[in-house]
């Protein structure tokens, strides 16, 4: 079992962090780079026409699709059932990895960047 720390960011520095608490690999059928990759190809062309909506925004574009299809994300210092804390993400056992996703500052028009590690 893996977990996922998804991080995005504006202009460099983080806005919102999203945790996959299972299935947080970046490859395989329920891997976490596919969903973020189609995210990226999807609002790409957009971002480059009419620049970037920023960070949160996509952050939650994200949140909302993962949701949709079923995997269940949580947001790093929210209350409620899709919140986690720091605590918690220290707790989470498996391999955990860290994805940096940097969609540029509000009305920027750059490529969206994907950057994975292992933690």
């Amino acid at each position: 079992m893996a977990y996922g720390i998804v991080q995005f960011v504006e202009g460099g520095e983080r806005r919102i962090t999203l945790v996959r608490p299972e299935n947080g690999q970046p490859t395989g059928a329920d891997g976490l780079m596919d969903p973020l990759s189609e995210l990226i190809e999807y609002y790409s062309p957009l971002i480059l026409r009419e620049g970037s909506p920023g960070a949160e925004k996509m952050a939650m574009l994200f949140f909302t699709r993962e949701q949709e299809a079923g995997r269940p994300l949580r947001i790093l210092g929210a209350d409620g059932e899709w919140g986690i804390t720091a605590e918690q993400i220290e707790a989470l056992e498996g391999d955990g990895y860290y994805y940096d996703i940097d969609f540029g500052r509000p009305g920027e028009r750059s490529v969206p960047r994907v950057l994975a590690s292992g933690i």
